[in-house]
């Protein structure tokens, strides 16, 4: 016996889809239920017929489908599908549009005679099918155009219309047309079909990656679609920009050109090669839709609730927060793109600098987790470095530049890309107040500058050859790389030695006649180097390098932890905790008073890890020095309808020295076990005991 269309669609919904229920059949088909009884028993007969076991269906509504009618009769990038349609076959409607989307995307002329004939049905019902794409192409911002010298073309953004392509491909490939539709209609050959996957093939073992079955059966018939769209001039306009530089930088895309160019299948167009890559590296993702594609004003809402979580974890109130969310935004286009397709760069950094950047990093990934809903994706650690250099940077630049004070132009030149340039400008441009960095280039777009750019001194990852002088500052910015980069640029322009004057220089003269312990000589040190610093406009980088040695335990002494046994309000227990650091001189009265205005209640901006309360205010509204009190309230307070046993007042008088301190106590705050041992802890000495264990971690 044979199959209808409706009972042929039905079995393949059924075999090629997880779970689905008799009510989502009844709706995709328009089906009543004695209609759908009616289908599964020819369905069923069929099936019986043929040596297959019966479709059951559930008390729940589902079915129980035997693997082998899953293998046999799923839809899904089948080639081996008994269900197909012969070539005499006629289209329904639903069909029917899609072949019309297919060869406006693929023909170079099309009349109505021309999809009349091909799909033999008259041209009032073609007429009355274009009609009822239009609308459907509405909400992509897509139109079907007719003109006497063109025939019938879509009209809108190609990037757009090539999405839509894909998602019309994978829809003919789940039904029993798809070898109908390509082979009779579009006449796509075989042969061309074979030198596409063969493609895919090579690029898999380039790439030391494999696809999914159902990518390798659709994507060679979107490249033969691709191909004939390109050679009718419909090309693709958008410029990739700063995802350019980024894509091109991955050893992923110098793969892929390799294979496209030893097959001689690389298009001439820059665009179109860029777009082509991009397509095969997206065939990893599992929604092709709008794989080119980023809403911009999602990422950035995202990045301000980022920004939100970092804020409360760090205690930082962020300056000129808009240009910071434009400025993230800029940095993260990229990043989508390369944790979307897993791509790898050469954005390594060093073990010293991840040592480096772990308090911040920390604090960082803590708050991340608004932009991994953005992504949908978790963030690889490399990542994140990475954006934790980009915010440690910022938050040193506290200051607009000041021209007047600068004495030389600098260029950075960095062939890693967009995001190492600016990281590298960033750091150096904070390094040296007294230098004004105009831009950052790559090697190629400086030696096309050179001539016109307006500086006297330029910073290079790499050697090069020009008359400007040149500071080759590497990829390691440590602490060590950075004192004979300081050097270089004292010499350059003061025009002197400065090795005689550095601080440690000077202190290693000064230990030979007079003898000194640790703390002493400590204290000299630091007293030099704030010398050394002012004299020649150097920065220190204490946000990133971490070279303050503070930790949680400097700041929660036995003498500023309290354990209030009584029964006692909110505002009770923040009064005590701050009238703590009032005595201690580290904060003065009007401290209180803002603590109180501002949080009449406890709000979930000063919550860490929903445990610990951590009020805190801006450093003008009376903080004196960087100090903490920790409160714990043995039967606890309650504040909104919720239980709380532990306050820690905070003291801030920057935006750097307390982020190790911040970074520990965060850590204690998401540990429960650790929660539970200060639960347990009965005296101050058992309280201090295990922050002490939280030392340098």
């Amino acid at each position: 016996m044979d199959l209808d269309n409706r009972s042929v669609q039905i079995l393949q919904t059924i075999a090629s889809t997880v779970k689905v229920s008799s009510k989502e059949i009844m709706e995709k088909y328009d089906l009543t239920r004695n209609q759908l009884d009616y289908t599964l028993k020819k369905v069923n007969d069929y099936l019986q017929e043929n040596n297959y076991r019966k479709i059951i269906r559930s008390r729940n509504g589902s079915f129980v489908v035997d693997t082998k009618v899953v293998d046999s009769f799923s839809g899904i990038g089948n080639n081996e599908s008994q269900l197909k349609a012969d070539e005499y076959s006629f289209l329904d409607e639903d069909y029917r549009l899609l072949v019309i989307l297919l060869l406006i995307f693929s023909e170079n002329y099309l009349s109505l005679y021309h999809f009349s004939e091909n799909l033999e049905v008259s041209k009032n019902t073609i007429v009355s099918d274009i009609k009822k794409l239009k609308g459907k192409l509405k909400k992509h911002k897509l139109t079907i155009d007719y003109s006497r010298k063109g025939g019938y073309y879509f009209r809108g953004d190609e990037e757009t219309i090539r999405g839509l392509i894909l998602v019309v491909i994978d829809q003919v490939m789940e039904s029993i047309y798809n070898h109908l539709i390509f082979e009779k209609y579009l006449a796509i050959q075989p042969e061309e079909i074979e030198v596409q996957r063969e493609l895919l093939r090579l690029i898999e073992t380039e790439l030391q990656v494999q696809y999914t079955d159902n990518r390798i059966q659709t994507a060679p018939y979107f490249l033969v679609l691709l191909n004939r769209r390109v050679k009718n001039n419909n090309c693709i306009e958008k410029r990739f920009g700063l995802l350019a530089k980024e894509i091109m930088d991955t050893n992923e895309y110098g793969a892929i050109v390799k294979v496209l160019a030893g097959q001689k299948m690389l298009p001439k167009s820059y665009t179109e090669h860029l777009y082509l890559c991009l397509y095969i590296l997206s065939l990893k993702i599992t929604d092709l839709s709008n794989i080119f594609s980023l809403n911009k004003e999602a990422l950035r809402v995202h990045i301000e609730m980022f920004i939100t979580m970092l804020e409360k974890n760090t205690i930082i109130q962020l300056n000129d927060k808009e240009q910071l969310v434009e400025n993230l935004t800029l940095h993260l286009i990229p990043a989508y793109y390369r944790i979307r397709y897993g791509l790898t760069s050469d954005y390594t950094l060093t073990d010293i600098i991840k040592n480096q950047l772990d308090p911040l990093f920390f604090i960082v990934k803590s708050s991340i987790a608004p932009l991994e809903v953005f992504f949908e994706e978790r963030i690889p650690n490399d990542e994140i470095y990475l954006i934790t250099m980009f915010i440690g940077a910022y938050m040193q630049k506290e200051k607009p530049i000041n021209l007047d004070n600068t004495i030389v132009k600098a260029a950075v030149v960095c062939p890693n890309g967009i995001i190492s340039s600016k990281l590298l400008e960033n750091t150096l441009d904070n390094w040296f107040p007294m230098i004004h960095f105009v831009s950052s280039y790559s090697i190629r777009d400086f030696y096309e500058k050179e001539d016109m750019l307006d500086a006297q001194l330029i910073f290079s990852t790499n050697p090069l050859t020009t008359d400007l002088p040149v500071i080759v500052v590497g990829n390691d910015l440590s602490a060590m790389n950075k004192t004979l980069i300081v050097n270089e640029v004292i010499q350059l322009i003061y025009k002197i030695d400065s090795y005689k004057l550095q601080p440690d220089h000077v202190l290693s003269i000064i230990k030979k006649y007079l003898p000194m312990n640790t703390e002493i000589e400590g204290k000299i040190r630091k007293e030099l180097m704030i010398s050394y610093n002012s004299i020649f406009q150097i920065q220190d980088q204490e946000i990133l390098t971490n070279e303050t040695k503070l930790n949680l335990s400097d700041l929660i002494t036995k003498d500023s932890i309290i354990i209030l046994e009584n029964n006692l309000s909110w505002s009770e227990v923040l009064q005590i905790a701050t009238q703590n650091l009032i005595d201690r001189e580290i904060v003065d009265h009007r401290y209180l008073k803002h603590l109180e205005e501002q949080f009449p209640e406890v709000t979930p901006n000063i919550l860490l890890g929903n445990q610990i309360v951590i009020p805190h205010t801006i450093p003008e509204n009376g903080a004196r020095e960087l100090g903490m009190c920790l409160a714990k309230v043995t039967q606890g307070f309650i504040s909104q309808g919720q239980t709380y046993h532990y306050v820690v007042v905070i003291s801030a008088t920057d935006k750097k020295m307390h982020i190790q301190p911040m970074m520990q106590l965060l850590k204690i705050a998401s540990d429960p076990e650790v929660i539970q041992r200060l639960d347990s802890a009965k005296d101050k000495e058992s309280l201090l005991a295990i922050i002490q264990e939280f030392k340098r971690m």
